[in-house]
């Protein structure tokens, strides 16, 4: 085992620093590296040294290599006796690369904690169409936490460095892990702060996200060229198409879940420049947008989407009984009538907002606490809106080039 890199944490760390460190990189790996989309994850098994074993032969199915993995794993074991079950925590973690790879595999790991000895082992595996499992012995590696003399310290160790492969996004090359992984998790460990709100993409499965939205992104990236709007095209045009991928996702989900076909309606209130609008009905939705004011960009849609300038004021002329789903993208002050409209236009009306600016009933929000951060507070004011309207209501992160994207 080769110790390649380390940093020094203080004595400010914990050894339970780590595990919050280490989740960030093993539940959100594209918060660092950008060459993907995400990950999802099996279930954790507590397990003793015979189940790590007897885990790692049946998911590996070679025997091989499993006697230098459990020594590389167990290099720091300094007393066996405590190698219980709940010393070792395991799941399978599988990566999505934002490019869908030309070959039909699926880049996976086996993610070992040792909660005793205080590191986290990564062990890569590519598994094809039919379940054929391939190690890659050579990037096994491995991120460990210790107590020498008064401070803690922070390294990475490869089981075999030498033989270290790159492709750039499911392997990164070594020296990006010592250059740019291990700084984050120490900063992470440093900073230990639990986040107001849900991990991106919570609600929704990440690998079909990942294909819809590089489809979207290709088909509508000529609009970048010609955006006559005086906003940031490259902004507003890539946030929609995120903004309209959740979407496609989510309504995908709810039909399965359904047992029906057919595609959801909506009406976008305060669509702005449409394009969200454009997508979706390209896409096979039927829809519209209204906004106050008509948008240059309205004329190169064509008549296949369906956008209509008019004011809109909540009151019995602005129910949609027969829509499926409201939106609200940036709404302003529309943003808490979209849950009442809902629940007003039909029992089976759901909505779907993203605020950003804040407003109540009667104009600005106001203030209430300061124990929370202002947009968290505003989010939970809008909840409390939904609820009082009878929805059972559910909260996102969405990943969009923006500040406010719950």
């Amino acid at each position: 085992m080769s110790k390649l890199s380390e940093l020094n944490l203080t004595d400010r760390c914990r050894p339970e620093s780590l595990w919050s460190a280490a989740d960030v990189w093993i539940k959100k790996p594209h918060v660092v590296n950008k060459r993907l989309c995400g990950a999802t994850e099996s279930e954790y098994r507590d397990v003793d040294g015979a189940g790590l074993k007897q885990f790692l032969s049946s998911v590996l199915r070679c025997s091989t290599e499993i006697d230098d993995i459990f020594h590389f794993l167990r290099a720091n074991v300094v007393d066996e006796g405590h190698e219980t079950a709940g010393r070792w925590c395991v799941c399978i973690r599988t990566v999505i690369p934002k490019v869908k790879k030309t070959e039909k595999c699926l880049c996976k790991e086996i993610i070992i904690k040792d909660i005793v000895g205080h590191t986290v082992t990564f062990v890569p595996f590519e598994e094809n169409e039919v379940g054929q499992v391939s190690l890659r012995s050579s990037n096994i590696y491995q991120i460990q936490l210790q107590l020498e003399t008064e401070d803690w310290i922070l390294s990475l160790h490869a089981l075999r460095p030498e033989d270290w492969y790159s492709d750039g996004v499911a392997y990164p090359k070594l020296s990006w892990l010592c250059r740019e992984l291990l700084p984050k998790l120490s900063r992470w460990a440093l900073e230990s702060r639990k986040s107001e709100f849900k991990s991106t993409l919570s609600l929704i499965p990440v690998e079909k996200y990942s294909v819809i939205y590089q489809q979207l992104k290709e088909k509508y990236k000529e609009l970048v060229k010609v955006w006559p709007e005086v906003t940031d095209p490259e902004k507003f045009v890539y946030e929609d198409v995120a903004i309209a991928t959740y979407l496609l996702v989510l309504w995908g989900e709810e039909r399965a879940e359904k047992g029906t076909t057919t595609k959801q309606s909506f009406v976008d209130l305060g669509c702005g420049n449409g394009l969200l609008v454009h997508i979706l009905n390209n896409e096979g939705h039927p829809g519209k947008g209204i906004d106050i004011r008509r948008r240059k960009i309205w004329d190169m849609f064509g008549p296949n989407t369906h956008l209509e300038e008019n004011a809109i004021t909540p009151s019995d002329g602005f129910l949609f009984p027969t829509t499926d789903w409201l939106i609200g993208n940036h709404s302003d002050e529309l943003t808490p009538w979209i849950p009442v409209i809902a629940a007003r236009s039909s029992y089976s009306c759901r909505y779907f907002v993203l605020p950003c600016c804040f407003f109540d009933f009667y104009g600005k929000y106001q203030r209430r606490q300061c124990k929370k951060s202002q947009y968290k507070e505003y989010i939970d004011f809008i909840t409390d809106v939904s609820t009082e309207c009878g929805f059972n209501t559910e909260e996102d992160c969405l990943r969009i080039p923006s500040t406010k994207r719950v």
